[in-house]
């Protein structure tokens, strides 16, 4: 996008396109980054024709895209300003050429434009950096392994330092690794600097690193610097790194010669290497086979250093990997919850056990203490969008939806790059043309499908599920049952889900998913059942089970009201531990206490 920022004020709605923000009535809404681009777009040339083409060009520049991805953005931003195609007050459509945006909006002045944006979301801005992928020469493919852990070890230091806010090193990997142009990265990845740098091989157990930091905004060289490191050097290297960085780009840094947090550093030279290496190995955790060899090393690292924080909070993810998605693995969730606890006992302010460790207490029944723990975090880390990504997890399974979809909004709005749950909350609110759109965002496998089926849309969804017959396996209850759906086949949906119902796993959403497929199916007993299960894992929402469409058949039973009491009975405890951990501090514009006990069923 390379048109300049704007304020627009129309109707009840306010747009601030430089900060990405929409407001109604004062209220900020959470939406989609292409679908606010194209807002921008059409609000800025208001009263004029965009057409089709060059609105796709501009959306999505040198990638081919079909007319449908136009077509559904323009419906879910109607949808979010409660416009209509036949009776169009903000965006009209001129048919076969294109659309118009025809509301009256005004201009505001900068400074109260800086003043709304405060108001808004009165976070510190922070320093906005990327971390490239280091480049190592050709015959030192023994360095791979550092070209990544290494970069990745600066951004999680960084990440502890409120002053920061930190691009996923994902997002680099996206641009080419010899070729990158400053201006173009600091525009996408929307950022402020850039830090580079190359590998070399210099003897046997040595090597030559240059590191190179970048103005994004202007693509000037900011400095430079040119290391010799030996393979025992590499944590302190790191450390030597994070200091000229905090030195060089915050004002009044290290006057004291510290950094004003605590690093988590190995006890010996051969503990961060495992590291390094088995992080390297972690960076596919879609492939079985590297996080277990990763397990191994992390694991190796435990045994040489027993007091090293970050090699048992990455232990701990890798364990609930394998239990997850390997079915039949002797690995089970206690395993990963024990490593966890174990890095916050050895540092409570861990960065890495923070990130890693709210998937797996949710999934282990804790979900409202991993709220709880991360609310209080974001009283001091709120510029580190992946607090924020775990949020919308958890609120999302304590049944505080609005706080997710909040949490969501802030995340995004710190890192336009990162990628949440947040299709999962949309779900759960029944707004599946949401769900469906922030599921995209990653590989697909079953959401997207169960959401078509879930709008009557069933043809497109079997086909859909069809062409993913080979990722079955990921998750083998889920989509066997659905396929068996879709064809008409109950019987063998019914047996698909009540094996599932005998199968030791703990993952309360999951259980969720098949108690709304057992319902769909008729098979209402077991439907309560898995219905049960899913609370008593650890995932409730009054607001999901009074709006869930598949839930039909189970309503009126016995057993579902005596469900839906007890999570009324839970919700209401989350609700009143996100107050006293300072959650309407932290998301002002929300009522936590809205939907608590006005659920009808």
């Amino acid at each position: 996008m390379n048109e300049p920022g704007g304020d627009y004020t129309f109707g009840p709605f306010n747009l601030v396109c430089d900060q990405h923000l929409l407001t109604r009535n004062g209220e900020p809404i959470a939406l989609p980054p292409k679908c606010f681009d194209l807002l921008c777009l059409l609000v800025r040339q208001r009263g004029r024709l965009f057409e089709k083409d060059r609105l796709m060009q501009a959306l999505w520049p040198n990638t081919f895209v079909e007319e449908a991805n136009l077509s559904n953005l323009v419906a879910l931003l109607r949808k979010t300003l409660g416009d209509s195609p036949t009776v169009s007050r903000y965006i009209q459509t001129v048919p076969k050429l294109g659309y118009r945006f025809v509301a009256a909006a005004s201009s505001a002045p900068t400074e109260d434009r800086d003043m709304q944006t405060s108001r808004h979301d009165p976070r510190k801005r922070a320093i906005r950096i990327l971390i490239f992928p280091f480049r190592y020469g050709r015959g030192s493919s023994n360095l791979e392994y550092l070209a990544y852990s290494l970069p990745e070890a600066i951004s999680t230091t960084l990440a502890e330092m409120n002053v920061f806010t930190i691009r996923s090193i994902q997002v680099a990997m996206r641009f080419d690794p010899m070729h990158w142009d400053p201006l173009q990265v600091g525009k996408e990845a929307d950022v402020d600097v850039i830090l580079g740098g190359s590998l070399d091989q210099h003897g046997e157990t040595g090597f030559h690193v240059v590191t190179h930091l970048v103005d994004a905004a202007k693509g000037t060289l900011l400095w430079s610097k040119f290391w010799e490191v030996n393979e025992t050097d590499l944590f302190r290297f790191q450390q030597a790194v994070v200091h000229l960085l905090v030195r060089s780009l915050v004002r009044g840094a290290c006057e004291d010669g510290t950094l004003g947090v605590t690093i988590d550093a190995p006890s010996n030279p051969e503990t961060y290497e495992l590291y390094l290496r088995a992080n390297q190995l972690a960076i596919d955790s879609s492939d079985p086979v590297k996080v277990a060899l990763a397990r191994d090393l992390y694991l190796a690292c435990t045994e040489k250093d027993s007091n090293y924080a970050p090699a048992w909070a990455q232990l701990g993810r890798c364990y609930r990997l394998l239990e997850k998605f390997q079915p039949g693995s002797p690995v089970d969730g206690q395993l990963a919850l024990s490593a966890i606890e174990r890095a916050f006992v050895l540092n409570p302010n861990s960065a890495i056990a923070h990130n890693v460790c709210t998937p797996i207490q949710a999934d282990m029944g804790q979900a409202e203490s991993a709220m709880v723990r991360l609310l209080r975090r974001a009283e001091s880390h709120d510029n580190d969008p992946q607090v924020f990504v775990a949020l919308v997890h958890a609120c999302r399974y304590c049944g505080q939806l609005d706080a997710s979809l909040e949490a969501h909004r802030i995340a995004i709005s710190l890192d336009p790059n990162v990628r949440t749950s947040v299709a999962h909350t949309y779900f759960a609110m029944a707004d599946y043309e949401k769900a469906i759109y922030w599921y995209g965002h990653g590989t697909a496998l079953y959401m997207d499908v169960v959401a078509l089926a879930s709008m009557g849309r069933e043809q497109e969804a079997s086909a859909l599920l069809w062409t993913r017959k080979k990722n079955f396996k990921a998750m083998p209850s889920q989509m066997n049952a659905l396929d068996a759906y879709l064809l008409k086949d109950h019987e063998r949906g019914v047996a698909v889900l009540r094996a599932a119902s005998q199968a030791q796993f703990r993952d309360p959403e999951s259980r969720f998913y098949l108690a709304r497929q057992a319902a769909r199916l008729g098979a209402v007993d077991l439907g309560n059942e898995l219905l049960l299960q899913s609370v008593e894992e650890g995932s409730w929402s009054t607001v999901r089970k009074a709006r869930d469409p598949w839930l039909k058949a189970l309503r009126g039973t016995a057993s579902f009201a005596r469900t839906c009491e007890i999570v009324k009975t839970l919700e209401a405890r989350s609700t009143c531990a996100f107050l006293k951990a300072g959650g309407a501090h932290i998301f002002p514009s929300i009522d936590a206490t809205r939907n608590v006990g006005s659920a009808t069923f």
